[in-house]
């Protein structure tokens, strides 16, 4: 067993804020077992979201793999997305995969600095194996979708919840989804309660 004075410890030199209003939402982030959860209805915006996350890491130099496990690869639904949420200088920093399963998706935080995984609930294990990704790949960011069943419980459970230093939910305002937004209902790294128009990409 390990003991630290705490005296010892030094703030990290490697934390960043994204550009624009999804820094502001997220606030000043440690890379290091940074997780972040996205939970929502059907038709919130979650996916959306999870792409302008992507743009927004990529810009700051990040390779972005992101596992597109509910719609698959080669959807238009991607190219769409990629078409209004993707930059194109960014863009070949970003790839897409449909391979599903954890060996899959670790063998992809070795390899990439941002992991999307949409959704969670596709990958079918047990939601302790969220916290072990997070511990076994400290220096790879997790972006994790989550749906929500019809009672409004999370599909797999609420632990990853907890693991994650971010939770951000997506409510599905009406369903014209202009006025959907996003709101961090946890964040170990700036504030909760900043509301963020998804369609508009910005606070409101």
């Amino acid at each position: 067993m390990r003991f630290i004075p705490i005296a010892d410890i030094r703030p990290p030199k490697n934390t960043f804020v994204l550009k624009g209003d999804l820094g502001k939402l997220l606030g000043k982030l440690e890379p290091y077992r940074l997780a972040i959860t996205l939970e929502g209805d059907q038709g919130a915006g979650k996916t959306q979201l999870a792409f302008q996350l992507a743009d927004a890491f990529a810009e700051t130099g990040r390779t972005v793999l992101f596992y597109s496990l509910e719609i698959g690869a080669n959807s238009d639904i991607i190219v769409c997305n990629r078409k209004d949420h993707l930059s194109p200088r960014n863009i070949p920093k970003v790839t897409v995969t449909e391979e599903s399963t954890l060996k899959d998706v670790r063998e992809g935080a070795r390899l990439f600095d941002v992991v999307i995984i949409d959704s969670w609930t596709k990958l079918d294990v047990d939601s302790s194996e969220f916290d072990k990704l997070r511990k076994d790949y400290p220096d790879t960011i997790f972006i994790v979708l989550f749906q929500r069943t019809a009672s409004n419980k999370i599909r797999g459970g609420t632990k990853p919840l907890y693991d994650a230093g971010i939770n951000i939910e997506v409510v599905k305002a009406d369903n014209t989804f202009v006025n959907n937004y996003a709101v961090a209902t946890k964040n170990r790294y700036g504030q909760t309660g900043l509301q963020y128009n998804v369609s508009e990409k910005v606070l409101q």
